[in-house]
């Protein structure tokens, strides 16, 4: 579970900024909003965190941020080589901060345990690692589980690594560890069992579609081989008025001939192997069944579809498995393609105590205004990005505007009462 994440110095963003997932007073008395998280430090949750601003205002800068995060963590030590560059992003518009390292914390719940974690780097080195652990059990104290931070007088790191807690080989760790690389992902590389649990969590439950148009079917249509999985997404694309009467996956021998792949290009004797690999490759494709005005039966196949129904296809199944499982999912832009009513739809299946049973979390950046509508989200459940006069791109929480019950968010939204909205101004063709 999601606690909150924060960013510096990263592409638009430069001071340090917070998007945080605790639920205020408001939302934690309601469990449509909100869910117990049992712990004393972030006692309730938000199911879903709305942010909303006009193009280049940062959204998709903070979903790349957690991309970053999330793909650093993973690879950092087994993908980037000694002395290579890191490929991070600094904030471009004031050179005060093209010296600085890029910042990112996180802080999330896992079993019993609330984890916070962090690093600082530039583009040449990790200049600091951090991970402390708070378990919610009685006579417990938050804990340093290591701190790793580069001295530059010394020309070394100076480390911190909990003797109790920390279990393994801690000195090959460090000495392993480069300098473009996390102690963390080096760890977990060398098979350490002392991070697995807050390593898995970010790995594992921390999903990010950087946005649904872009995504392929195979997942969805993977699971629709399975019966009780096919029912499920059939149950799910008729309630968003895809009237399907029945799936098939059908698979075809792969087609070289209609590939992109020229084997002009490959020596003769590479051909051969190439021709025998893909002889055991099958194409998977869907086949959505509908009734005719005769209750004749009409194929289509997936690419058939509107690029609206192709996007629901391809979302289906990750987004019940991101429910089933209790993952924290972020989605940029997930707005396109989908009409209102949809997206409203998909937003409220994590607001269903009884769909979502493992407290899954959704975080999503939208242009879509009418999620505010009142009784549908909070106001905790709203953020705000814009950028101020120079290009610093800022969130805004709803809940920093003490607005009396009942007003309309949209309508003062878009009347400009929270800033965060496009300033159009008239055209002149001269």
């Amino acid at each position: 579970m999601l606690v909150s994440f924060s960013v510096t110095n990263f592409r638009s963003f430069a001071e340090k900024q917070t998007l945080t997932l605790v639920a205020g007073t408001g939302a934690a008395k309601n469990r449509r909003y909100s869910f117990p998280s049992n712990s004393t430090m972030a006692p309730n949750l938000l199911r879903s965190v709305c942010l909303l601003g006009p193009n280049g205002s940062g959204k998709t800068s903070l979903v790349k941020a957690m991309e970053f995060f999330k793909k650093f963590v993973i690879s950092s030590a087994k993908d980037v080589q000694e002395g290579e560059e890191i490929d991070v992003a600094s904030f471009l518009f004031d050179d005060a901060w093209s010296g600085k390292p890029t910042e990112f914390e996180i802080i999330f719940i896992h079993g019993d345990t609330l984890y916070q974690y962090g690093f600082a780097l530039d583009t040449q080195r990790v200049w600091g690692e951090w991970m402390f652990a708070n378990p919610n059990a009685a006579d417990t104290k938050p804990r340093t589980l290591f701190q790793r931070e580069y001295d530059v007088t010394e020309g070394k790191y100076s480390w911190k690594i909990n003797k109790v807690h920390v279990r393994g080989e801690k000195e090959v760790w460090k000495t392993t560890t480069r300098d473009n690389a996390l102690f963390l992902s080096t760890a977990m590389l060398l098979n350490s069992e002392a991070f697995k649990i807050p390593f898995e969590w970010i790995q594992k439950k921390l999903r990010i579609i950087r946005s649904p148009d872009r995504m392929l079917p195979a997942f969805t249509g993977e699971k629709c081989k399975e019966a009780e999985w096919k029912e499920r997404i059939l149950r799910l694309l008729k309630a968003v008025d895809m009237n399907v009467e029945d799936i098939q996956i059908e698979e075809d021998d792969f087609d070289i001939g209609k590939s992109r792949l020229n084997l002009e290009h490959f020596m003769p004797n590479k051909r051969e192997s190439i021709l025998e690999k893909f002889k055991s490759v099958k194409i998977s494709k869907a086949i959505l069944s509908y009734l005719g005005r005769q209750n004749n039966v009409i194929r289509l196949e997936l690419k058939e579809e509107s690029d609206g129904n192709q996007t629901i296809f391809s979302i289906a199944g990750p987004w019940l498995d991101v429910l089933d499982n209790g993952y924290t999912l972020v989605v940029d832009e997930l707005n396109n393609s989908f009409h209102p009513h949809a997206l409203k739809f998909f937003v409220d299946l994590f607001h269903s105590p009884d769909i979502n049973k493992k407290n899954a979390q959704l975080i999503f950046t939208s242009h879509e205004t009418s999620i505010m509508e009142e009784r549908f989200m909070h106001r905790d459940q709203f953020f705000f990005v814009e950028k101020d006069g120079h290009k610093r791109s800022h969130l805004i929480p709803l809940s920093d505007y003490k607005e009396r019950n009942g007003i309309g968010f949209q309508k003062a939204y878009l009347d400009g009462r929270y800033g965060a909205v496009p300033e159009i101004s008239d055209f002149i063709d001269a």
